[in-house]
Formats: C-alpha cells, sequence, structure tokens
C-alpha cells in the first residue's frame, strides 16, 4: 500500500517537473499544483479504505485463528473424556473461551473493532492452555486405566489360583475322609438261603 503511493507520488512529481518548467506559465503551475492536490487526496481517501479493510482483514483473520484453536481444543477435550479424564473444569474453561469467541463475532458483525483484538488473544490463548491440559489429562488417564487394568488382570490371576489351591485342599481332604471312612466299613456277607 506505502509503496504504491510511493511509485504514484513519484510519477505526479515527474509530471510536475514536466509540466512545470521555465517555459510554462504560471497558470499551468497552479493547475499541477491543484492536479497534484487532489491525486494526493484521492491517494490518501483509498489508503485509508484500505487500511479500514486490511484491519478487518486481519480481525477476520484472528477469528478464524481463534475460531480453530477453539476447535482443537474442543477435539482435545473429547479425547481426554473418551480415556476417561474428568473433564469438568476444562468445559468450563472452553465455555468460558465460546461466550468471548461468540462476542468478538457480535463486535465484528456490528463493524465495532473496539477490543477484538484483546478478546481474540484471549481465546486463543485460552484454548492453547485447555488443548494442552486436555492432552495432559488425556495421557495420565490413559495410563491409569492401563495400570488399573494390569492391577485387575494380577488380582484376577491372582485370585485364580489361590480358588483353585482352595478347591484342591478340600478336595484331598473329602478325598482322604471318604477313603478312611470305605476302609473302616466291614463287608458283610450275606449268605444266600436258597
Amino acid at each position: 500500500m506505502d509503496f504504491c503511493f510511493f511509485v504514484f507520488q513519484k510519477k505526479i512529481v515527474t509530471i510536475f517537473r514536466l509540466v512545470g518548467g521555465k517555459n510554462i506559465h504560471s497558470h499551468s503551475r497552479f493547475i499541477c499544483i491543484l492536479l497534484l492536490i487532489i491525486f494526493l487526496g484521492i491517494n490518501y481517501g483509498f489508503s485509508s479504505d484500505l487500511y479500514v479493510l486490511a484491519q478487518a482483514d486481519q480481525n477476520t483473520l484472528k477469528l478464524h485463528t481463534a475460531n480453530d484453536a477453539l476447535g482443537q481444543a474442543f477435539n482435545a477435550v473429547s479425547d481426554a473424556e473418551k480415556a476417561g479424564g474428568n473433564v469438568t473444569e476444562l468445559l468450563a474453561k472452553l465455555n468460558t473461551a465460546g461466550d468471548l469467541l461468540a462476542g468478538a463475532q457480535d463486535v465484528l458483525n456490528s463493524d465495532n473493532s473496539a477490543n477484538i483484538t484483546s478478546n481474540l488473544e484471549n481465546v486463543r490463548l485460552i484454548a492453547n492452555q485447555v488443548n494442552v491440559d486436555a492432552v495432559n489429562l488425556r495421557n495420565v488417564s490413559l495410563v491409569n486405566s492401563q495400570n488399573f487394568l494390569w492391577l485387575t488382570l494380577t488380582f484376577s490371576i491372582a485370585g485364580a489360583v489361590v480358588f483353585v489351591f482352595f478347591l484342591l485342599v478340600v478336595w484331598r481332604r473329602f478325598k482322604r475322609g471318604s477313603i478312611r471312612k470305605l476302609l473302616e466299613t466291614k463287608p458283610e456277607v450275606v449268605e444266600n438261603t436258597l
């Protein structure tokens, strides 16, 4: 934008030097100066409009960046919840960031860009922090669930071994008792009287 202004201004100065030479009357100089002022005014008008457009585009870009960061944070919180983590605090922070983003969107839609940059920056910072916390919570939850699985598996195997051992001890005791009873009984011979 500034480069275009400089080139345009340089061309006007070149035209002014050509037209404003010693052979041209003072009336022509006045017209050249007037044209120069008009062109500079038009250039200023276009450049200020371009600045407003560039600023609006910059705010829109920041809004999209904050929205993307919030989306990534939401996905990270969802993954942490699927891993079994307690995401209550993260959801509260995510809701705060969502409210700030909605407010920034309303401000942008109303063409009032006051405090929009700080709101969008806050949204981005909160979303990034929630994203980091959610990834950490997901990792901790996965480790905890894996440890719980191994602990359950270990106790199940130990319980099964103790149960089988107890069954063998009980079976052997009943076996001895039944063999002893069998040996202690005297068989009686019954004669046939036929």
